[in-house]
């Protein structure tokens, strides 16, 4: 026990010693290129870090990531909902296999440049409707597909074994459909999650006055691009922050669930 947890945290420390050569690798070489060119193609990190402090203390970052991350709950929780519900149908129905499929693959093969062209004529340049539709139609077949999969990955002689042995239906749940699903579910939600966040940003700045998008157009059209990489690093480090802080952590609980499932 000891020995694995000694491991556990040499691997711990091993990764935050490169992730942190990494860090200052970055720094130094944009440090470096920035004293090299005009600030107008390369702004230093002093300055980007100046115009981060001044839209925090001003009160626009605030403004406009809570509007870009209500616009991504709103559409990412619509898409899992629905993703979820119609790959349980399908996967109960041939005959709704016959009619959605095809629409879902469909919907996953357009750009989504496409969809947010229709957003704006159907919707016009909305400051909620665009971006929710685009987060929507982005994710959905992302959680639907993995959902499915997951489904027809389960052992229907397994479950049909169960029956004989007269378990009741919420022990079958528990004990066989939650532990091959959730794989599946994890990795649906963490991919759709990015895109949904990319596509927030993406309908923002064609499509919205508002949000993290629009005002990377409006520091675009002005030229502002210390302005540019300061939503670009609230971007990423938010990604960041999700992806580790919150996906990996619930990831790595719910295997350890299922491994101790299994081993009852």
């Amino acid at each position: 026990m000891k020995i694995s947890i000694i491991k556990i945290l040499k691997q711990k420390l091993k990764n935050i010693l490169i992730s942190t050569i990494s860090f200052w690798v970055v720094l130094i070489s944009w440090m470096i290129l920035a004293d090299n060119f005009n600030p107008l193609i390369l702004p230093s990190p002093a300055k980007v870090i100046d115009v981060l402090m001044i839209l925090f203390e001003n009160g626009e970052l605030q403004h406009h990531f809570f509007i870009s991350i209500r616009r991504t709950i709103i559409g990412y929780s619509s898409a899992v909902v629905f993703g979820i519900v119609l790959a349980l149908l399908l996967a109960k129905s041939w005959i709704l296999r016959k009619i959605f499929r095809p629409l879902i693959t469909v919907i996953q093969s357009t750009p989504p440049i496409i969809w947010l062209v229709l957003a704006v004529i159907w919707f016009g340049i909305s400051d909620d409707l665009t971006p929710i539709f685009l987060i929507f139609i982005v994710s959905l077949p992302i959680i639907f597909i993995n959902v499915y999969e997951g489904i027809k990955s389960i052992d229907q002689k397994l479950v049909e074994m169960a029956y004989v042995f007269n378990s009741s239906r919420k022990k079958i749940l528990k004990d066989i459909y939650l532990p091959s699903l959730i794989p599946y579910l994890l990795s649906a939600l963490s991919i759709a999650f990015a895109f949904a966040w990319k596509s927030t940003v993406f309908a923002e700045y064609l499509g919205s006055a508002s949000g993290i998008g629009y005002a990377l157009s409006r520091a675009n059209s002005n030229l502002e691009t210390a302005e540019l990489f300061a939503w670009a690093i609230v971007l990423v480090v938010f990604m960041l922050i999700v992806e580790y802080l919150i996906l990996a952590p619930l990831q790595r609980k719910v295997m350890r669930w299922k491994e101790n499932g299994n081993s009852n």
